[in-house]
């Protein structure tokens, strides 16, 4: 059965199939379930003169010549955007807290570089080792239910770092570190693989790729948030004692960003944990107002669909998953979202650890990943609203964009190895361009895998692609253990990573099930 077909018979399943719900049942608080057979018959039954059957909403398609089932757009789509883009973001900022203040924290609690990345790198570790639970758990039990647990650990890692009140112990510290590294990256599965989800649930066609890269772009804010609010509460003045970290090697801790200065009294490390305590306050503070907003208002769907697609049951799990991994076109775009996205994603949480060779202070970058993160969310949310009025132009959008950002990498790389100026309105200049327009690749790639793979679950396409760019995420953070790998190889990497994706994006055959079904059961139904 050629494509086309296939999309025909979808767009039929959509009128005639009496049976097909939202993919969850509501809870108490929730409006019922409704069906394509209720919406046609109560458009049939509707008096021909009515203005009034319909509820009032902000737009909606209903006619009982058409045979569409009733939709509706809903104003509420924004808060619940809003609510969880709030908790990508400080989820992302827990993720990345250690990163940029990495020099205070060597210099208070003696923790190595690959201390450092770990914290990250638990992320990436937990989101594989949970993908398909809370993948299935999005699919079966709805997002309301998922949100609520997610926020929840989110909370509780937050909250187990603030033990320091309690019990002022470097290694009950560190094990709290630990742990909230832990239960923050199990939320990241729930927070990399929900946009989607929401787009299709809430938004209408001509919203969702808008609607997927405002939550991206939240993600993304925490990172920045990170870079800026971490050196600018724990702030070190002071230079570590001799045989911190086994190095007795002054210069090599100015060149981490810590300035020279005289340690009068043990007074000078007990200040930087003291900043490093009130940091963790915060953290917890913000966990527990967004955990109270999941708690108190948050629909796993709306009562009407946004579009006819919305309603069709999607393929069971375990099918789906078969389908997924049979797919040559989805692995492909696996693989080249994996290595662009995954690449860049852990290196910015470990940015400063790479550019400590150039001299560039914590505090320097900071800025350089404020800039890069306000530049991402700038350019993804721009392309993807662009993809949104001019659709079917995916694939080329995301060649253009790996094109370039690969060549401002290479760009980045011989400025580290001395073949270019490296100042830093260069740097940054280089460092924000490259970031923002391979970012902005990011919803398109969530977006174009959910096309080709429709009628499979959007939060198992999502959870499947987010998989393995931690999966790259993790080989990545790990090499950071091998003894004397200096950072020049990181720079390598990252160009490298562009430059296997492009072939794997030219190979994609790309196709629009999804939106082809919607426009199919228009055109049928007119």
């Amino acid at each position: 059965m050629s494509e086309e077909e296939k999309i025909c018979v979808l767009a039929d399943d959509t009128l005639d199939t009496a049976t097909q719900r939202f993919r969850e049942t509501p809870g108490p608080d929730e409006p019922p379930p409704y069906t394509i057979l209720d919406s046609v018959t109560a458009s049939a039954s509707r008096p021909a003169n009515s203005s009034n059957y319909l509820p009032k909403q902000e737009s909606a398609e209903s006619s009982g010549s058409t045979g569409l089932p009733e939709m509706k757009l809903y104003g509420q789509r924004w808060y619940i955007l809003l609510v969880f883009g709030l908790m990508a973001c400080h989820q992302c900022l827990v993720w990345n807290t250690w990163g940029p203040i990495a020099s205070s924290v060597q210099v208070a609690y003696d923790w190595s570089d690959g201390t450092v990345a770990m914290m990250a790198n638990w992320g990436t570790i937990m989101f594989v080792l949970t993908a398909v639970p809370l993948s299935w758990m999005i699919e079966s039990k709805g997002l309301r239910p998922t949100c609520l647990l997610v926020s929840g650990l989110i909370m509780v890692g937050a909250v187990i770092r603030c033990c320091r009140t309690l019990l002022p112990s470097p290694t009950v510290f560190l094990a709290a570190c630990h742990i909230c590294s832990i239960l923050n990256g199990i939320a990241g599965v729930t927070v990399m693989a929900s946009p989607p989800v929401i787009s299709s649930l809430w938004f209408p066609q001509n919203e969702r790729t808008t609607a997927t890269s405002i939550n991206q772009a939240f993600n993304m804010a925490g990172n920045g948030l990170a870079m800026l609010v971490g050196p600018a509460l724990v702030k070190v003045n002071t230079p570590p004692p001799n045989g911190t970290n086994g190095t007795d090697n002054w210069q090599e801790y100015t060149t981490r960003g810590i300035q020279a200065a005289n340690i009068s009294s043990n007074r000078d490390i007990e200040d930087i944990k003291s900043d490093i305590d009130n940091y963790m306050l915060i953290d917890a503070s913000i966990a527990l107002v967004i955990f109270l907003l999941f708690c108190a208002y948050y629909p796993s769907k709306p009562p009407l669909p946004p579009t006819p697609t919305s309603t069709i049951v999607r393929t069971d799990f375990k099918n789906g998953i078969k389908k997924l991994m049979g797919d040559r076109d989805i692995l492909l775009t696996c693989f080249a979202y994996s290595m662009s996205q995954g690449i860049m994603g852990s290196w910015m949480g470990v940015m400063v650890l790479n550019l400590r060779s150039l001299d560039i202070s914590d505090q320097q970058v900071g800025y350089i990943g404020l800039g890069s993160v306000i530049g991402q969310i700038v350019a993804s949310l721009f392309v993807a609203r662009f993809t949104d009025f001019f659709r079917h132009k995916i694939k080329l959008t995301i060649l253009l964009l790996l094109v370039v950002s690969g060549a401002l990498f290479v760009v980045l790389t011989m400025m580290c190895l001395g073949a270019l100026p490296s100042t830093f309105p260069l740097l940054c200049a280089a460092i924000i361009a490259a970031t923002s327009l391979n970012f902005a690749c990011c919803p398109l790639f969530f977006e174009l895998s959910v096309e080709i793979a429709y009628p499979v679950a959007e939060s198992l396409v999502a959870g499947f692609l987010t998989a393995t760019y931690n999966l790259v995420g993790i080989v990545f953070l790990f090499l950071f253990f091998i003894p004397n790998i200096g950072s020049i190889w990181i720079n390598y990497v990252l160009v490298g990573s562009v430059v296997v994706s492009v072939p794997a994006v030219l190979l994609i055959r790309e196709r629009y099930n999804r939106s082809s079904v919607d426009e199919l059961v228009q055109q049928m139904t007119t």
